[in-house]
């Protein structure tokens, strides 16, 4: 009886453990679950698209030069001092009474904004 009393302390100790060990590597896991959302969250191809089809009228974005030069190219903008993609999407989602306001999702804005930031030097 003594023999088994010693071994259910080794037990739970094993088994606790083993708890910690999986607690680790999901706690692993979901870190880099969470770097890879990060790494996703904002599309730059698809930023260019949605820029190519309602910015272009206005604006030059990188080489495809505006229909109508009425407002500043992208490179211009991302060039600005204290300019961040955060600043640009926020506003992008905000309503212009010179800029036409299309269907921007949220994630919309961060693409585009993301693919402006991209023409900063």
């Amino acid at each position: 009886m003594r023999a088994l009393q010693c071994m259910i302390p080794q037990a739970v100790t094993v088994r606790g453990l083993v708890r910690r060990i999986l607690l680790l590597h999901l706690s692993g896991t979901l870190v880099l679950l969470a770097d890879a959302t990060a790494a996703l969250a904002q599309d730059i191809g698809h930023g260019q698209r949605l820029a190519e089809r309602w910015c272009t009228e206005c604006h030059a974005i990188g080489s495809v030069p505006a229909k109508r030069n009425r407002a500043p190219a992208f490179a211009a903008i991302a060039a600005k001092p204290n300019i961040s993609s955060d600043v640009i999407a926020s506003f992008l989602l905000l309503p212009h009474a010179t800029m036409p306001n299309p269907p921007l999702s949220r994630k919309d804005a961060d693409d585009i904004a993301a693919f402006i930031m991209e023409m900063k030097k």
